[in-house]
């Protein structure tokens, strides 16, 4: 710190966090109300005020969502798609400098797009792939500020009842399939539930991932490889030919199978119905909760639980254990 005489006064000169940062000058006419200024400063700084305050970031969010996508974004399997969702979630607010974004100007906008008819599960969505993006940024490096949405809360959704098949809608689900003229719609339903794979995946298996009593799951999801036991049989039936893809694509002959069988399903689970049925009978035939985590592919095990009520032995606990059965000793008769 310096305060010096010029010739239009007393200048005090002012450096206090050290080289290269804010230069703090100032002249005053005489010297005492340049040592008072300059105690002011070594007071502010004291009491924790920035000198050298960083620089507004300019960049807009559309400019943010770029750089996510050249740096992570272009290596997920959904990259893309998540980056026209953001660039579209941009020019919904507004396309604001990313550093003026706040948690309120999203929860306008949330409000805006709920009494509009959109669904709460789709505006949670929107906003994990936002607050995903500038924690991104920040593991990056691309990003010092704070994640607007680090405090905004998620909205409650009321969790769905899985659909499953019983053993008459499945026989009945394979007789609707033999007036369908693609064949590969069986085989690719019968794969789906022998193995709880996805639709996708087991519509675009090949011949090298298919072996004589399992099948290799590898372009996952969850980028993890699966290996799951079937039968010689089975994947007798399923070796259409020698090399590459097995089958021919015929989702929207299952759909038309589905619907000409009489079977209702859920809004949004026809794709999963096979998956959720290999899950839910393989619990209630006793299977272990872990190794459906494993075969599943479920990198969170809260995923797998959500078939667990299903087990034998909780079915068998909530009939010998509820409270009536502690007060007669025995079952509950049903009242006519």
């Amino acid at each position: 710190m310096a305060i010096r005489k010029t010739s239009s006064g007393w200048q005090v000169d002012l450096r206090l966090d050290g080289r290269g940062s804010r230069r703090v000058r100032r002249t005053f006419e005489t010297k005492a109300e340049a040592n008072r200024f300059a105690a002011w400063v070594k007071t502010q700084q004291h009491q924790g005020k920035e000198w050298n305050p960083r620089h507004r970031d300019p960049r807009r969010l559309s400019q943010l969502i770029g750089i996510w996508h050249r740096l992570h974004g272009s290596q997920l399997k959904d990259g893309n798609a998540r980056s026209r969702l953001l660039h579209y979630l941009a020019q919904a607010l507004g396309d604001p400098l990313a550093a003026g974004l706040t948690a309120k100007h999203f929860t306008d906008y949330r409000a805006i797009r709920l009494s509009a008819g959109i669904s709460p599960n789709t505006v949670n969505h929107e906003q994990a792939y936002l607050s995903s993006l500038f924690n991104e940024l920040r593991r990056l490096g691309e990003w010092k500020g704070e994640n607007p949405l680090r405090d905004v809360r998620q909205l409650r959704i009321q969790e769905r009842e899985l659909s499953w098949l019983t053993h008459d809608q499945i026989n009945t689900l394979f007789d609707s399939m033999r007036q369908v003229r693609n064949p590969d719609v069986v085989r690719v339903t019968k794969l789906c539930l022998a193995t709880g794979a996805r639709w996708s995946e087991a519509e675009k298996l090949t011949a090298n991932r298919l072996q004589r009593d399992r099948v290799v799951y590898s372009d996952t999801k969850g980028f993890k490889v699966r290996i799951v036991p079937i039968t010689p049989e089975l994947a007798e039936e399923l070796r259409t030919r020698p090399q590459g893809r097995l089958f021919r694509t015929c989702y929207m002959a299952f759909r038309a199978a589905v619907k000409r069988a009489g079977i209702e399903l859920p809004r949004g689970q026809c794709a999963h119905v096979l998956r959720h049925t290999f899950a839910s009978h393989f619990v209630m035939n006793g299977g272990n909760i872990l190794i459906l985590q494993r075969i599943l592919g479920h990198s969170d095990i809260r995923i797998t639980m959500r078939y667990a009520h299903l087990a034998p032995e909780h079915l068998e606990e909530a009939r010998m254990l509820n409270p009536l059965v502690s007060l007669t000793g025995r079952a509950p008769l049903l009242l006519g």
